[in-house]
């Protein structure tokens, strides 16, 4: 069975998004991708299973790679590594494109060197050392809704892109959460090109 997969990618620095960025406001490459603090106490095995993508704040180069999809998830896992380090992550990456029967495409990605806590390097295609490559990936949020719903937030960035995830255990999570989650995300200066919010369709996915 031919298994099609596409780059599902957050963030990269290729210099063909360049065109794409140039209606950017003018802000200076090293603002742009941040170090922002983990969680705290933040317990890499309580972030293994299935997460739904509630929604997303990406600048544009990640966006194009994710043109089309709805019904995005991130399924994580203990690295499947003999030698791995406990706290190593394999994460597949999936979504439908254009509607919630249509495509299904997937990536692999492996978490690695946690340090401190919540903290990663994100390795794209690691089994595939020509096109693999690497970027920030940090846990910011943790928590449950007003429904008890567990959500997570994580920021990820190379270059002059970034992109910020907002997660769930279930496929939504309250409007009264993420509206406090976003305003929490801009004022910690992680979104420093006023990129807007954009809610990921999770309807009749599930």
């Amino acid at each position: 069975m031919k298994v099609t997969r596409i780059v599902y990618i957050c963030l990269v620095s290729f210099a063909v998004f360049s065109t794409v960025s140039a209606g950017k406001p003018s802000v200076r490459t090293s603002e742009i991708c941040q170090d922002p603090m983990p969680v705290s106490n933040f317990n890499y095995t309580t972030f293994f299973g299935r997460w739904f993508e509630i929604g997303k704040i990406q600048t544009p180069g990640g966006a194009a790679f994710q043109k089309g999809c709805q019904c995005t998830t991130a399924d994580h896992s203990k690295s499947s590594k003999p030698d791995a380090e406990p706290s190593n992550v394999d994460t597949v990456f999936g979504c439908r494109k254009w509607w919630p029967k249509g495509l299904l495409v997937k990536t692999k990605v492996a978490l690695t060197n946690m340090n401190p806590p919540g903290n990663y390097t994100e390795i794209y295609f690691p089994n595939i050392p020509l096109i693999s490559f690497d970027q920030k990936f940090t846990v910011i949020k943790r928590g449950f809704d007003s429904q008890d719903y567990e959500y997570t937030v994580t920021y990820d960035c190379s270059g002059e892109e970034y992109c910020i995830h907002f997660m769930g255990r279930q496929p939504t999570i309250d409007d009264t959460t993420l509206k406090m989650l976003i305003n929490e995300v801009i004022g910690m200066g992680l979104n420093p090109l006023n990129i807007g919010f954009e809610r990921v369709k999770q309807a009749r996915c599930w």
